[in-house]
């Protein structure tokens, strides 16, 4: 089983720096170990215990169990990109919230504006209790 090592808030292999949801999901599948730099083995509820990260993190393993890829969104407004075929350019845009949020409407331009100028599509994808709903 790979051994990875989190230090600094940061995901290490091999001098290889990992994105932070994947691994997560690798962990939950058991594919992965995680200890800190004094040699404890660390388990997903670890990284869970914040709200928002658990948020992105049932969204980021929703679609990955359905097949699609996820990278960074940081960059198109986002939390997510996702791909159909990692072959091919992002489809969306993914917003995580939960169903009591707020979007400011200046906030939900903005991101439409970046989305339409590369070529993607904004999907808030909204938690409410363990159901999902995605509006495109």
């Amino acid at each position: 089983m790979k051994r990875v090592l989190y230090k600094d808030r940061v995901f290490l292999s091999e001098d290889k720096i990992l994105y932070f949801y994947e691994v997560l999901y690798l962990l939950e599948k058991n594919e992965i170990e995680v200890y800190d730099e004094k040699n404890n083995k660390l388990n997903i509820n670890y990284f869970l215990k914040d709200e928002k990260i658990k948020l992105y993190y049932d969204i980021y393993k929703y679609f990955r169990d359905k097949g699609y890829y996820l990278g960074t969104g940081l960059k198109f407004g986002g939390i997510f990109r996702i791909y159909e075929d990692i072959k091919q350019h992002s489809k969306w845009v993914a917003i995580p919230i939960n169903i009591n949020e707020k979007i400011d409407i200046y906030d939900f331009l903005a991101k439409n504006r970046v989305a339409h100028s590369t070529r993607k599509r904004i999907l808030y994808c909204i938690k409410d209790d363990n159901n999902f709903r995605f509006l495109e």
